[in-house]
């Protein structure tokens, strides 16, 4: 009879814990429907048809050199290699994603509650940057 009883409570004490452990596995995920190759010593340009303040995550998914980016036309900040980092973009300024590595970059955005329509171009950068 105590085997039957030790046998019930380990398997109603595992199933909460399993439960438990697989949305901490699925926490922080995002499903990225953006995704570009920046190559080496460009710059991706991104617009957004709604022009409002959203949150939108960035994600570097490249394995050799970090990305950086600007956002809101403030300072430039880095996105480590296989990072990503969540902001609150106002698509009234451009984003600009700057790969000045010498190996191409891969870049992943996903914008949450997105009306717009998302637009991006690569650009060349140029010779001599301004402070």
């Amino acid at each position: 009879m105590k085997n039957i009883y030790f046998c019930s409570l380990f398997i109603f004490s595992t199933v909460p814990v399993i439960l438990l452990s697989s949305f901490q596995i699925t926490k922080g995920r995002h499903l990225y429907r953006n995704e570009w190759k920046i190559p080496a010593h460009q710059n991706l340009n991104i617009k957004n048809s709604s022009k409002e303040h959203l949150e939108a995550v960035l994600y570097n998914s490249s394995q050799t050199a970090p990305l950086q980016y600007v956002i809101n036309n403030r300072e430039i900040k880095e996105l480590q290699k296989n990072d990503s980092v969540k902001v609150k973009v106002d698509f009234n300024h451009q984003v600009f994603i700057v790969n000045n590595s010498t190996h191409e970059g891969q870049f992943r955005l996903k914008i949450f509650n997105n009306s717009g329509r998302i637009k991006a171009a690569l650009k060349d950068q140029p010779s001599q940057q301004q402070n």
